[in-house]
């Protein structure tokens, strides 16, 4: 597993999958859902819940393995997901303007999904973020209407103990590749004059953590980003808000209570945490409990519903109150001595 892999893509706990809640019905815009990060726990759980909605998907991935967790949480049959027949239109090579780079086990190649009386589903590979909107359309009909946003990677280290190249890997996969992705989506909402954009952010852009700051910059990184393009393409019907998580069960949160992110760590003795009970962690949010997968697909379900309209340019907090004050005596903190975030 290499230092730079995206949330989406190396996500240890693979097996283990969204529980597929009823969330309430919002007033999304029909149109394809693009969905960055689509192999992360979030990913998966927002994939099946717009797919119940009947919401065609496209879900990004880094990998072949990124892939296969995606085909197999949304397989028929699944909590959420209909039973019935899937036909597969195939792999699509002839989607992507380069050639297939076989070598990595079919990483490169586009997986199109189709559930009996469902909505369809594709799987891209991120890289080639400039044809995104292209291979959308050809892969699902129609080119993105809604883009979320889960990537993030877990290069988290002291800011003087990196090396030069490691932080050179972490702005082109961590802010570049964003910004890339953002820019060539947004163009193809404007051809529509309609889109809306969310980002899925976290508290660490606001609160200061040690061994943070490489994961707490590209967040902010993120949020201004989504927040100049609202600010911008408002006028023209593509609007864009960021959402900022707490304590969630889910991917690096999940590691992290688990005491089992330290491979993503630089390996140094001040890098790793002391690992907590969730328990022990809920002690530390004024609602007594971790913000559940189930409460952040059902507000994302919101943000990207017309009544969000107006949330734009702006960010919102989804973390049970964490971060609106001091922490109190007792609350877990990590190894370093400092209160980190989710």
């Amino acid at each position: 597993m290499t230092l730079h892999q995206k949330d989406g893509d190396d996500y240890a706990g693979g097996t283990r999958r969204p529980t597929a809640v009823a969330h309430a019905q919002h007033d999304i815009a029909p149109g394809v859902v693009l969905i960055l990060g689509g192999s992360s726990t979030l990913g998966l759980a927002a994939g099946r819940a717009l797919l119940a909605a009947g919401h065609p998907v496209a879900l990004t991935t880094r990998n072949a393995e990124g892939t296969g967790r995606i085909l197999a949480a949304l397989a028929p049959g699944e909590a959420g997901i209909p039973d019935g027949g899937t036909d597969f239109s195939g792999n699509r090579p002839d989607l992507f303007s380069n050639r297939p780079d076989l070598s990595n086990g079919g990483a490169d190649r586009c997986r199109v999904c189709r559930h009996t009386g469902h909505a369809p589903y594709a799987v891209l590979p991120v890289e080639s973020a400039e044809s995104l909107p292209d291979r959308c359309a050809d892969a699902l009909g129609t080119p993105p209407r809604h883009m979320l946003d889960f990537m993030h990677g877990r290069f988290e280290t002291l800011v003087a103990a990196a090396h030069v190249h490691d932080i050179d890997r972490w702005a082109i996969d961590d802010i570049a590749l964003r910004a890339r992705c953002l820019r060539a989506v947004s163009r193809a909402m404007l051809a529509e004059r309609a889109g809306r954009c969310v980002f899925v952010s976290s508290t660490a852009a606001a609160m200061a953590a040690h061994g943070q700051g490489y994961y707490a910059a590209a967040k902010a990184a993120g949020e201004a980003l989504y927040r100049s393009a609202g600010l911008e393409l408002a006028s023209r019907g593509v609007t864009t808000c960021s959402l900022r998580l707490g304590w969630v069960d889910a991917g690096r949160g999940a590691d992290f209570i688990r005491g089992n992110d330290a491979p993503y760590r630089d390996g140094t003795a001040h890098a790793v945490p002391t690992p907590h009970t969730a328990t022990q962690l809920a002690d530390g949010v004024p609602t007594g409990r971790l913000v559940t997968v189930d409460e952040v697909v059902g507000t994302l379900m919101f943000l990207l519903s017309g009544a969000a309209t107006s949330l734009n340019a702006t960010h919102i907090t989804l973390d049970g109150g964490f971060t609106a004050g001091k922490p109190r005596a007792g609350t877990p903190r990590t190894g370093s001595g400092t209160r980190r975030t989710g």
